[in-house]
């Protein structure tokens, strides 16, 4: 038996009265009864119970051994209702930290959905394209695109996307449209300034393989949706992720430029939460939520 279960003979003992009933109650043989609390006496080194042919009593230290042991007991069956109750029906907050614009290309417009789904879940976004402490932070949930080198913390990949070079008509008209990844080197590349690296490496893919290219320009942003309000009013080229200039490329507001020499590699957008050993269930019900809504979304179904 385990320190556990010796608890709980030592209280059935003390409810019943002698080892007999106890034994009863508990079905188990009352030799066994008789020989887990002498074991649990010799592990305490005191005598719990006052012991004759006729009665069977605390001793002092037993009395006040059995008023802890019904508060560890009492503890624990509260524990274990809590547990199973988090697990019928997912509660409280849930502190999630987002890329400002996944937010904003889809998981607001999902937000209704989970919410009414989960009534008695609230969430707590923070929108933010720089690293997080999730654990010091205290974050649930942090979504981000691209792969995380800390170890210690869990990821679940959303969906797969990719990024593509484009640019706004009215910069194409001006300043041409280059024609090949080397031609970069003429023209105001916008880059991206996220997690404290400046993203103005840009890998392409020619008859010689992949090879990077690093870029330059007179705008650098730490905001995904800023890259893209400046890339869309014309600022000059930039590399963003797919579903995020979907809308803009089907409008023509945008345009897709070296299409022929895109890194078909892709990027993942993934959850990323703590490395508990037991999942919580209002983290698990919103990362599942993510996954189905991404792959419903069109937005990623280039």
């Amino acid at each position: 038996m385990s320190r556990l279960q010796d608890l709980e003979v030592f209280v059935q003992v003390v409810n019943s009265g002698n080892f007999a009933k106890a034994a009863v109650a508990l079905e188990i043989n009352p030799s066994a009864i008789s020989r887990r609390i002498s074991q649990l006496e010799d592990q305490l080194g005191v005598r719990l119970f006052n012991r004759t042919t006729r009665s069977l009593s605390l001793t002092e230290v037993g009395e006040r051994y059995f008023d802890r042991c019904l508060r560890i007991l009492a503890d624990l069956e509260e524990a274990d209702r809590e547990a199973k109750h988090h697990s019928e029906a997912p509660q409280g907050n849930l502190h999630v930290s987002c890329s400002t614009l996944f937010a904003h290309r889809h998981l607001l417009t999902r937000m209704p959905e989970f919410l009414t789904h989960y009534p008695r879940l609230s969430i707590q976004l923070a929108l933010t394209d720089d690293l997080v402490d999730i654990v010091g932070d205290g974050i649930d949930v942090a979504i981000r695109i691209g792969e995380l080198a800390d170890s210690s913390l869990i990821t679940r990949r959303l969906v797969s996307d990719r990024r593509i070079i484009c640019a706004a008509p009215a910069y194409l008209d001006r300043y041409g449209t280059p024609a090949t990844p080397d031609a970069l080197a003429n023209h105001n590349c916008l880059a991206l300034n996220a997690y404290k690296t400046t993203l103005n490496q840009w890998r392409f893919r020619d008859p010689v393989g992949v090879r990077e290219i690093s870029v330059g320009g007179n705008f650098t942003v730490n905001s995904g949706t800023a890259l893209y309000e400046a890339v869309l009013a014309g600022l000059g080229i930039a590399r963003v992720t797919a579903f995020l200039a979907d809308q803009a490329l089907r409008s023509g507001q945008l345009i897709r430029i070296l299409t022929e020499y895109e890194d078909e590699s892709d990027v993942g957008i993934y959850a990323i939460f703590p490395s508990n050993r037991y999942l919580l269930p209002k983290v698990q019900c919103f990362v599942e939520f993510l996954v189905e809504s991404c792959l419903d979304s069109r937005l990623f179904r280039q």
